[in-house]
């Protein structure tokens, strides 16, 4: 199988989307979104997810330059917000030129 965009079982999705204005709410939502892209059959890579381990204020720029890291693995960028993490992962996607979709 190939690992094109369009293979929805194979994509894999970073999703970009806010956290620090409201954590509970935004994981909740991020929760949300991760379930309906696994039953689209996506694989959805959540930073929101896999980084609850930080300390959200002072390892902002160390936790940005991992989804960067993320980003390039990934096909495609799901855009679900435009907090100042949201709005860098979008230009560092234009930047590389990463596919992206807003959604929000």
């Amino acid at each position: 199988m190939s690992n094109k965009v369009g293979d929805s079982m194979k994509t894999k999705v970073f999703v970009s989307h806010p956290y620090a204005n409201n954590p509970v709410l935004n994981r909740k939502k991020v929760n949300k979104i991760c379930k309906d892209l696994v039953k689209q059959g996506f694989i959805p890579i959540s930073p929101l997810h896999l980084f609850s381990f930080y300390d959200e204020d002072t390892d902002r720029e160390e936790i940005l330059q991992i989804c960067y890291r993320l980003i390039d693995i990934c096909d495609i960028v799901y855009i679900y917000g435009w907090s100042d993490g949201c709005t860098k992962e979008h230009g560092y996607a234009v930047l590389t030129g990463k596919p992206f979709e807003v959604k929000a």
